[in-house]
């Protein structure tokens, strides 16, 4: 028993842009309002943030095309570096990243759906959000089609509801372009690489999310590097198109400091009550997250489980749906204990560094593998080699190293949470030389 290939291009682009687009953008533009008071690079900020992450896109689509299988990360880590250096990602992704993820999500969602229902005190709310794992688990176990389907559906209402902001706001919103040209500032560069492009560059994290699922998209070889560059782009455009309009609706000294930017934005260009509906597409998107976080997060456990260097038990498929159920609920279970005890952010904090130093030992195993295996078929050979992905991996030395500066006690903390599964690694890797039948 094994996989399947059920997941479509089109399933796989709308899991990028529902894994992407979060409640990030609603919120993280007030912030570079602040540090950016200039609507050049105001706006520009998100076209060059994007730019970036494409470069990362065409980076991962060789890696894709080439291991098409589930696990993502995992997978070009271990074909790189060795089965220690997947395991390490897959070690962090299993107790923190992926049910850390699903937590804050599901707790995320609750605060907003909070504001179109009555749902009680803290405990009524942290059992919602327990319910709200639990119901898009169980969806995922009952096969990759329904959960592919419900992302599909979740993901398309977000983009419906979002372009209809878009072109409502600028084609019957009460907004001035003059807001683009009535503001400089002495902006450096040096300012734009600092802390607002650390924030763009996680707001459009999230973009190789059809990775993890190689082993169950139609045509890999085709399909897995086209999903990571439209899914990217179409981000891209939303990315601009909304930061556009909030510039659009307010002044950028208005802009300054707003938490919620989208509903100011609306209120400006329209009224408090049409402001009111922007809770709409942010449940959309955050459901979306959440459910192509629980559909991706475990396939790794999965995939080091197949290759016996996990718990032998999380490679057990479902006997109807062919889905990795134990990963799954073992991933939920784990979700609903950081809900109860509320140390989700505390985790997920510790290991940003990690992620981001994952992301380029990803980009440069790119290198590794041309060097290694010259020889492999590549049916998808990454565009401007050996620049683009340089600029990839540059860009996120220089997010790594403002992150140890300035949280150098946390980012050693994350690397400990990661250097803390090399022991077990080591047990599997003895038992299965031990016991090669059974391992």
């Amino acid at each position: 028993m094994s996989l399947r290939r059920e997941i479509t291009l089109f399933d796989a682009v709308l899991l990028i842009i529902g894994n992407v687009v979060g409640a990030g953008i609603f919120t993280t533009s007030g912030f570079l309002a602040r540090e950016l008071p200039d609507p050049f690079f105001f706006v520009g900020i998100w076209v060059l943030g994007g730019l970036l992450t494409i470069c990362g896109a065409f980076t991962y689509a060789e890696l894709a095309a080439l291991i098409p299988l589930a696990g993502g990360d995992y997978q070009y880590l271990k074909a790189a570096y060795g089965r220690w250096a997947g395991f390490m990602l897959g070690w962090t992704s299993f107790w923190v990243i992926g049910p850390g993820s699903s937590a804050a999500l599901a707790i995320a969602l609750v605060s907003y759906l909070g504001s179109f229902m009555h749902l009680g005190g803290p405990v009524h709310e942290k059992l919602f959000a327990i319910g709200l794992i639990a119901g898009f688990s169980l969806i995922n176990i009952r096969g990759v089609r329904p959960g592919g389907t419900t992302q599909d559906v979740i993901t398309v209402g977000t983009l419906l509801t979002l372009g209809a902001m878009i072109l409502g706001g600028f084609l019957l919103g009460s907004g001035n372009w003059e807001n683009f040209t009535g503001q400089t500032t002495n902006t450096s560069w040096k300012t734009v690489f600092s802390s607002p492009m650390i924030a763009v560059i996680f707001t459009y994290s999230g973009w190789f999310a059809s990775t993890y699922i190689g082993s169950e998209i139609r045509n890999p070889q085709r399909n897995l590097p086209l999903s990571l560059i439209l899914g990217t782009l179409v981000v891209i455009v939303l990315y601009t198109l909304m930061n556009t309009l909030y510039l659009f609706s307010l002044p950028i000294k208005e802009l300054e400091n707003t938490v919620n930017v989208a509903h100011a934005s609306l209120a400006s260009l329209f009224s408090p009550a049409i402001a009111g509906l922007v809770s709409v597409p942010i449940i959309l998107a955050i459901a979306a997250s959440m459910n192509a976080n629980i559909l991706t997060g475990a396939r790794v456990c999965y995939a080091m489980a197949d290759d016996n260097a996990f718990w032998p038990g999380f490679r057990n498929l479902h006997p109807l749906y062919n889905t990795p159920y134990s990963a799954i609920i073992a991933q939920s279970v784990l979700a609903a204990l950081l809900v109860l005890f509320g140390t989700f952010n505390e985790l997920l904090g510790y290991v940003v560094f990690v992620m981001i130093l994952t992301s380029m030992a990803t980009g440069l195993s790119l290198f590794v593998l041309r060097r290694k295996h010259p020889e492999l078929h590549r049916p998808y050979r990454t565009w401007g080699y050996p620049f683009v992905p340089m600029l990839f991996i540059g860009t996120y030395i220089v997010i790594a190293v403002q992150i140890a500066v300035a949280n150098p006690a946390t980012s050693l903390l994350g690397i400990g949470i990661a250097f803390s599964g090399l022991p077990f690694f080591y047990y599997w890797k003895n038992r299965r030389n031990k016991c090669p039948e059974t391992a």
